[in-house]
């Protein structure tokens, strides 16, 4: 069942991120109601502490990434749904399966779109500043173009999938 339902909330997270790049909150709300049922009613009370870890791991792991605004606060939120459905290693299985799902993809949207190099000397430039500024900097937002950005929510949706297969 809760194969179903975490498939369920990732596929309609996705859908409203192409369709107005925001998750709703009521999306997320929902998912995490779930996830305190399904604890609980596996660990008895103890499940809210499993609960409330397992929804704080990926906003405490993500947290700098957020400042960056290299994440949004709805991805964020989304893992912490995955969190309070399953346990820390689906959890930490999915985090680092959509990482690398997601640099996956944006490495060929970059090649597709022939802005590889200058994406590479944006970042460049980034890390010079930050290290001379010697303080973490808002990552430079860049066009609001289709080129430059991905939609975090499918590299979640694959990345639980794999981990679903590594880790289950």
């Amino acid at each position: 069942m809760r194969i179903v339902l975490s498939l369920i909330l990732l596929s309609l997270a996705v859908v409203m991120d192409i369709r107005s790049r925001k998750i709703s909150n009521r999306l997320i709300l929902t998912g995490l109601t779930i996830g305190f049922l399904i604890q609980t009613a596996e660990f008895g009370w103890k499940g809210a502490g499993v609960f409330l870890i397992n929804v704080s791991i990926p906003i405490i792991l993500c947290y700098l990434l957020f400042l960056m605004r290299a994440l949004g606060a709805g991805d964020i939120k989304l893992f912490s749904v995955v969190g309070s459905i399953w346990n820390v290693k689906i959890l930490f299985a999915t985090i680092i399966a959509s990482f690398l799902t997601a640099a996956f993809l944006s490495l060929c949207k970059l090649l597709y779109h022939g802005n590889l190099i200058s994406r590479l000397c944006v970042f460049g430039k980034y890390v010079r500043q930050a290290a001379a500024a010697g303080r973490l900097l808002r990552y430079p937002a860049g066009p609001q173009e289709k080129q430059y950005t991905i939609h975090f929510s499918i590299s979640i949706l694959i990345g639980y999938l794999i981990a679903l297969e590594v880790a289950y």
